[in-house]
């Protein structure tokens, strides 16, 4: 889109459009996660209905913010541990079945990794990015695609950050990655000068590339609301710049300015979600001998 105030104000719309009208993809998940709970139904759709959940939560916290001016902490953890466990259920389905090759698309999983990461899960957070990197190598990923490039910066710089050599051959990784790639390279700058030079030029990326719509010649790199003012490619990098101990960064401009954007640790619980536990005990219990991941 053009600018910040266009992405804005299509995010406001949408999100209270989507809360308004799709309440039901909150409570069917729920009530279609406990009837596996209860042998009414099998456990093929598990994932998706914690991948539903997680969307709800995410809605929320976008549209609080975008409409309150309001942090709520609680449904950024939510959404973020249902998105977790949305993959890890379908990674130990296609351990146990050759052909099931379920998982949630690969921008939304590594955007669940960043928040585990800022949420302050660390060992979580590294278990659940090194669980992708064999999905992507594996059945569920394929190599992935290149047509959004954001995701792969994303893997580039945790990778940088846990010393992981990635094997090119085996993915499909974009020809030219534009800006990221001026990142990666710099990635560890201890420029003050160069990092808000290359944020800045990021921050204009992400918002002329957050666009829902479809075009015949081009695929937008941010193609869903949920992502347009919470830049987590963003976060992801400076976040890790700061546990590693590099000079941080000075917001200079609006997005980045946004309370949303916060790229510190913020030091929350992993939460005990009861529902999540009860299916995945049964799980383990129909299928032993096979582990979750994480």
């Amino acid at each position: 889109m053009q600018n910040l105030k266009e992405i804005y104000n299509y995010a406001i719309k949408k999100k209270k459009h989507q809360l308004s009208k799709l309440e039901r993809h909150y409570s069917k998940s729920l009530f279609d996660i406990k009837n596996y709970i209860n042998n009414q139904k099998d456990d093929s759709a598990v994932g998706l209905k914690m991948l539903n959940l997680s969307t709800w939560y995410q809605w929320n916290f976008i549209y609080d913010f975008i409409s309150k001016n309001k942090i709520t902490i609680e449904n950024l953890i939510q959404s973020t541990y249902y998105g977790l466990e949305s993959n890890n259920w379908d990674f130990f389905l296609g351990e146990k079945f050759e052909k099931y090759d379920e998982a949630i698309q690969f921008h939304r999983a590594i955007s669940h990794m960043s928040q585990a990461l800022l949420l302050g899960w660390d060992k979580l957070g590294i278990k659940y990015g090194k669980m992708l990197i064999k999905m992507l190598y594996g059945k569920q990923y394929k190599g992935w695609h290149p047509a959004y490039k954001h995701p792969w910066f994303m893997l580039e710089i945790f990778c940088k950050w846990q010393n992981i050599q990635l094997d090119y051959t085996e993915l499909n990784y974009p020809e030219d990655m534009g800006i990221y790639q001026e990142v990666i390279n710099n990635w560890d700058t201890k420029s003050p000068n160069m990092l808000s030079q290359l944020v800045n030029r990021m921050v204009e990326f992400h918002i002329e590339e957050s666009d829902e719509y479809e075009y015949e010649d081009r695929t937008p790199d941010f193609p869903s609301s949920d992502y347009f003012i919470y830049a987590v490619e963003i976060l992801l990098w400076l976040n890790i710049r700061e546990r590693m101990g590099l000079p941080d960064y000075l917001p200079d401009n609006e997005l980045m300015k946004m309370p949303i954007n916060n790229w510190h640790t913020q030091k929350t619980e992993i939460p005990v979600i009861e529902l999540i536990e009860k299916a995945k005990s049964k799980l383990v219990k129909d299928y032993p001998g096979i582990e979750f991941e994480i």
